[in-house]
């Protein structure tokens, strides 16, 4: 009589162990599917982005743009030498305090 009693108890926990392992295998496939969702979301969002910046590259306003600066700078420099040197120390001296601290 024990052993049946043990043996229905056993097959009734196990029962019980299998459908837990089900839910949760549900569960975890409903969280894998939304973080493909979401991956897909964000990939997406990155190619577009990634593609309107090639576009602004390719399309020359950049490359303009950073010829102008690299102009102003060099004409700046060349009216102002000692003002450069001081603005270059300064930001070398504030970038080295920022990189010691980490």
């Amino acid at each position: 009589m024990q052993g049946t009693v043990n043996s229905t108890m056993g097959s009734t926990t196990t029962d019980k162990a299998r459908e837990t392992a089900h839910e949760m295998g549900d569960k975890a496939h409903a969280g894998v599917d939304r973080l493909t969702r979401g991956a897909h979301d964000t990939i997406d969002r990155v190619a577009s982005a990634a593609t309107h910046a090639a576009e602004r590259f390719t399309d020359g306003r950049l490359a303009h743009q950073a010829h102008e600066w690299r102009a102003t700078t060099t004409s700046y420099v060349r009216e102002h030498p000692l003002a450069a040197i001081g603005i270059a120390v300064a930001a070398g001296y504030l970038l080295s305090r920022l990189i010691s601290y980490r």
